[in-house]
């Protein structure tokens, strides 16, 4: 059964992919859309992607501050990098799968606990979760009337949206309080999940005991500093784009945290459907919109699929480490 509901999700989510796929290129002319693959300046795109580096690298900084105040104070930036690459590369595959795959890759490079590594990843997702809001409410302020009849645009469809949230709400208000009697209970009668849950929970509170704190934010702005500037060169690379204000790159930058949010692989669908959504309303003709959605989509697929594949072979042979590592 439960090999069945993992087939089922995946097949679901790439339905959607598809679905949201098809709205997003229908009526495009193909011939146009190839001609305009004719006329950009790749060097824009190169520079992009290898751009894309230093956000894995302050990533993978900012993790090994997290983890430092669990007993892991010497984890090598290079190594950890490696765990977060072959992550991201494994989103590819199926939504959510990087996140358990990189504590799996640190476990075995490092020997660092999997419970305590996936609290860890659970705050540092907390962390960026609280940076995309924090640009959303900017973007708001910013472009207050593009930003709402972009969001309007994206969920008319659903109908009554204020009453699908108060049911969405319910559902999740009740779900979630069946899930914490569930796991009250296993934590109360399992000593495996008791110590799982343990080490889980010192792994989401390590934010409060971490060192490096100034280290911590300067990572963090880096990270979403170079996130931004991945998505607006993107932007110099089409002629049609190329005038475009810095304003929207943040935008970008937001509408495309939405897209990804969405558990979709590799954000397929969601991230064409919505950022060419949001390009129109600056008079951007709707294929050039789904091209540029589509160059910087394939840019960042191109980024996790080469990097990271590197990061794979390059794990099988660096030296494991049998102890953990501490003062």
């Amino acid at each position: 059964m439960k090999k069945i509901i993992e087939v089922l999700k995946y097949v679901l989510s790439l339905a959607l992919a598809a679905a949201l796929l098809y709205l997003a290129f229908k009526n495009i002319d193909f011939q146009e859309f190839v001609a305009k693959s004719k006329e950009v300046d790749y060097t824009w795109v190169v520079v992009s992607i290898l751009l894309s580096l230093v956000a894995y690298y302050a990533r993978a900084y900012r993790w090994n501050i997290l983890l430092e105040p669990l007993g892991y104070p010497h984890l090598n930036v290079h190594r950890t990098n490696l765990a977060v690459l072959v992550g991201y590369l494994a989103n590819l595959a199926f939504p959510r799968l990087g996140e358990v795959t990189r504590c799996g890759m640190l476990k075995r490079s490092d020997n660092v606990s999997m419970s305590e590594g996936f609290g860890t990843v659970i705050t540092d997702r907390i962390v960026d979760m609280v940076a995309l809001l924090t640009l959303f409410v900017v973007a708001l302020f910013m472009e207050y009337e593009r930003f709402m009849t972009f969001l309007t645009g994206v969920f008319e469809g659903l109908g009554d949206v204020e009453g699908l949230m108060w049911k969405g709400a319910l559902i999740l208000g009740v779900g979630g309080m069946l899930f914490l009697v569930l796991i009250y209970v296993l934590y109360q009668k399992n000593h495996k999940v008791h110590d799982f849950l343990n080490d889980l929970f010192r792994g989401l509170v390590s934010l409060k005991d971490i060192k490096n704190i100034w280290g911590f934010v300067l990572s963090t702005i880096v990270l979403w500093v170079t996130y931004y500037f991945m998505s607006y060169l993107i932007v110099f690379s089409v002629p049609e784009t190329s005038d475009l204000s810095w304003q929207v790159g943040i935008m970008l930058l937001v509408t495309g945290g939405i897209a990804l949010a969405i558990p979709v692989q590799g954000g397929i669908g969601t991230y064409h459907a919505f950022i060419s959504a949001m390009l129109v309303l600056y008079q951007v003709e709707k294929t050039t919109g789904v091209f540029l959605a589509t160059l910087l989509h394939t840019s960042q697929i191109i980024a996790v699929a080469v990097f990271g594949a590197i990061a794979l072979v390059v794990s099988f042979f660096i030296r494991k480490h049998h102890e953990p590592l501490s003062e």
